[in-house]
């Protein structure tokens, strides 16, 4: 049997990995012969009692769990291309996988629901908390097996069909040009965005989703928005809820709470409930209007939502799931690529050059035909995303035994697929720690025929992002104005970063713009 041996810089450890037909042969033999027991994996090691919770206090973190791609790195870095870390009861051993040919093995075998670890603060929150208001019901994100399926075969044809999607390109461009028109009046004698640009961004990208989970503009972009406000109040919970997230998850905190309440539990109730509060009553608005809607008028997605789901609460906690997974994630994402085009001057020209052939007038509204050419454009984001992913990784739960990396990987066990980590492999990419938008585009000299395990920035099979191609409409459109335009530059270089729930610029975004 054929085997390859990985031996990191400076380490003695040595392990074996199958291709990916070895490891179905050997899964469906029940062999032992060349597979290693789970027990022999490399890893942390657990003390007695404290297992590796210690590790998480004060005096002990050896290991940086405040980030998680900075952890994933030194995992690799001392273990190999395989880790695991147990002693971590209650919660399941979890397992980080640093080669494509695993990721492939565990996405390739599941089944219809696959399983995606909880996020367990958001389990109790909804499931025992909230109980009384949300019927029991998880959404996407806590659910599992059957009404898990269930809730994705009602959002699906309406979230993942193109047609959909392209209805709303002109009311995502109406919301790109109120905040484009603006930057001239943001800069300063320097040229340069305000110490708050990161917060517009932020409010460009709650009123892009409100636009399409709530059907109405609710103002974000004013330019005097009250602290106080509404809109204000979501953005702060938001990111309040993926910050304490976080530390109940990953955190010192998260082996606390479920028996006291901790500070960030605390915040993190209070953040939910203010998303609920708001978006609860925008919801009611919406579903008056779609008693008056003519009959001619195409109904909004979330009148399909309402219509379709024989359990309307599904629709209104996926109403919930999208206004606070649609504001930090996507205006994160526009910012990494406006960072990596700032950067790359000579890439940004080329990327202006396409928009100036698609766009001869810079102030026309964008279609979904002028979106179908821009093919260097989404290059650039298909680019960016691998170098500077929103989120670091995937994670599954094992439901059956699996081999992964020649180790047996019992069941309940949690997968990090270290995606972020990957992506700036030599051996995936060319001169990865360059930005190469060239590389994405077919039939390109530069063209690499990527493995399609190594970067998922959405996910993959039934469990991909249902958001997906919203948030990329938005990034999209909105980045096309901005660069056919203006011309950026951002001169406080490197950018810092930290990675709690989402891999975040630290530093303010004061990008120099030049009008074209």
């Amino acid at each position: 049997m054929a085997q390859r041996i990985f031996v990191p810089a400076n380490k003695r450890y040595l392990s074996t990995a199958l291709t990916v037909s070895e490891q179905k042969l050997v899964y469906s033999a029940r062999t032992t012969q060349d597979v290693r027991p789970y027990e022999e994996m490399p890893g942390p090691k657990p003390i007695p009692l404290l297992g590796n919770k210690f590790r998480f206090l004060p005096g002990f973190r050896k290991y940086d769990f405040g980030d998680l791609i900075k952890v994933s790195k030194q995992f690799f870095d001392e273990f190999g291309p395989i880790v695991k870390f147990s002693g971590l009861q209650p919660k399941n051993d979890l397992v980080f996988v640093f080669d494509p040919k695993d990721i492939e093995t565990i996405i390739r075998g599941e089944g219809p629901w696959p399983n995606r670890p909880s996020i367990k603060c958001l389990d109790y929150y909804r499931m025992v908390h909230r109980k009384d208001i949300l019927k029991g019901v998880g959404g996407l994100i806590v659910d599992q097996g059957e009404d898990w399926l269930e809730g994705r075969r009602q959002a699906n044809p309406i979230m993942m069909q193109i047609k959909i999607v392209q209805m709303y390109t002109s009311k995502i461009d109406e919301v790109a040009e109120d905040l484009v028109k603006m930057i001239p009046s943001w800069m300063d004698s320097k040229n340069e965005m305000p110490d708050d640009f990161r917060n517009k961004l932020y409010k460009w990208a709650f009123e892009s989703i409100a636009m399409i989970a709530l059907d109405t503009r609710l103002g974000c972009l004013e330019e005097k928005l009250d602290p106080d406000s509404e809109p204000q109040r979501m953005i702060n919970a938001v990111h309040s809820l993926f910050e304490t997230m976080h530390n109940l998850e990953m955190g010192g905190e998260s082996f606390l709470w479920p028996f006291v309440p901790t500070p960030s539990w605390k915040k993190f109730i209070a953040a939910f409930d203010c998303i609920s509060e708001v978006s609860q009553k925008y919801i009611v608005q919406a579903i008056e209007r779609s008693s008056r809607r003519p009959v001619d008028q195409e109904p909004s997605a979330l009148e399909r939502l309402l219509q379709s789901d024989p359990n309307p609460n599904r629709a209104v906690i996926l109403v919930h799931d999208m206004l606070s997974g649609g504001i930090d994630t996507t205006s994160v994402a526009l910012a990494n690529l406006m960072l990596h085009l700032s950067e790359n001057q000579e890439k940004q020209e080329v990327l202006y050059q396409e928009l100036k052939r698609i766009m001869p007038d810079p102030f026309s509204p964008i279609t979904s035909e002028m979106v179908e050419e821009m093919k260097y454009l989404k290059a650039c984001i298909k680019e960016s995303m691998r170098m500077t992913p929103v989120v670091s990784g995937n994670m599954r739960k094992t439901e059956k035994e699996v081999i992964l990396s020649n180790y047996r990987v019992p069941p309940n066990v949690e997968i990090m697929m270290s995606h972020a980590v990957i992506s700036r492999f030599s051996k995936y990419f060319r001169e990865p720690e360059k930005f190469i938008p060239e590389r994405w585009i077919r039939g390109h000299e530069q063209e690499e025929k990527a493995n399609p395990f190594v970067a998922l920035p959405f996910g993959h099979g039934a469990r991909k992002c249902l958001g997906m191609r919203f948030a990329q409409l938005e990034i999209q459109v909105t980045l096309a104005k901005m660069i056919r335009r203006f011309r950026w530059e951002f001169k406080y270089g490197p950018m810092q970063y930290k990675n709690a729930m989402l891999y975040t610029p630290i530093n303010p975004l004061k990008f120099t713009v030049h009008v074209r």
